[in-house]
């Protein structure tokens, strides 16, 4: 398996937006200034609009929420000589919301740098403390040889079956086109999912998949490459 594109990397870190600002400085069209400098956001928010205040973050990742404060597209230097762009930043009342296609750990690796740097540099509360818990959503394009078909030899023989009840013609083939593993719906009704699947508009031929799990990037691929084992480890050897 091969990653072709990281999609999405997003991290989301929570916590309440005002233990940074203890004694209430007044210091939020600066902030907001500042953010957009320093990290080079090509789009930035009026900073007149936070005064009225800011919503919450998505409770489960990928959910949407009330929009927040946006920025978008800016660039930051994850490693030596290494800069990627930031596609979104996002503020809430309860945390902030980074979105690349790096990688987790660098949307990671931003939003340490900008929690630090804002803290040292507004004189603001922040500590290790501060954040009191981190969600992640990845999404990739991966290559792979697995075959869904593999899962169950029925199942192919139900999707020639699709095939034989169209009364198109000529009558288009289908496969199986993914896997889904669902996490019981939290107090909100929301469900956490790890979902892979044929990508859309791709024939079989090009063995492009896309997938999407409440992740790390690195712990994502991981288990893809586990699940692509499992799906091909009783693959028929051709015979000679």
């Amino acid at each position: 398996m091969k990653i072709i594109q990281v999609r999405l990397a997003r991290s989301i870190w929570l916590f309440d937006l005002g233990d940074l600002n203890p004694r209430g400085k007044d210091i939020s069209e600066d902030l907001i200034d500042w953010i957009k400098d320093n990290y080079d956001f090509k789009i930035a928010p009026d900073p007149r609009v936070i005064a009225g205040g800011v919503s919450a973050a998505p409770a489960v990742p990928g959910n949407q929420a009330p929009s927040g404060i946006e920025f978008q597209r800016g660039h930051f230097q994850a490693r030596e000589e290494i800069f990627i762009e930031i596609n979104k930043l996002t503020l809430y009342n309860d945390g902030i919301v980074i979105d690349t296609s790096s990688s987790t750990a660098d949307s990671d690796r931003f939003a340490q740098d900008l929690l630090q740097s804002a803290a040292r540099d507004f004189a603001l509360a922040f500590d290790d403390e501060t954040v009191r818990k981190r969600l992640y959503l990845s999404e990739l394009i991966v290559r792979s040889e697995l075959s869904f078909d593999l899962i169950n030899p029925r199942l192919a023989a139900f999707s020639r079956r699709i095939e034989e009840s169209m009364i198109e013609v000529p009558k288009p083939q289908f496969q199986i086109g993914g896997l889904s593993f669902w996490s019981e719906p939290n107090d909100a009704g929301q469900h956490r999912v790890f979902a892979l699947e044929r990508q859309l508009g791709k024939a079989v031929e090009d063995r492009r998949y896309f997938s999407r799990a409440p992740l790390t990037t690195d712990e994502h691929f991981k288990l893809l490459k586990e699940l692509e084992q499992i799906l091909t480890e009783h693959k028929p050897t051709p015979k000679s």
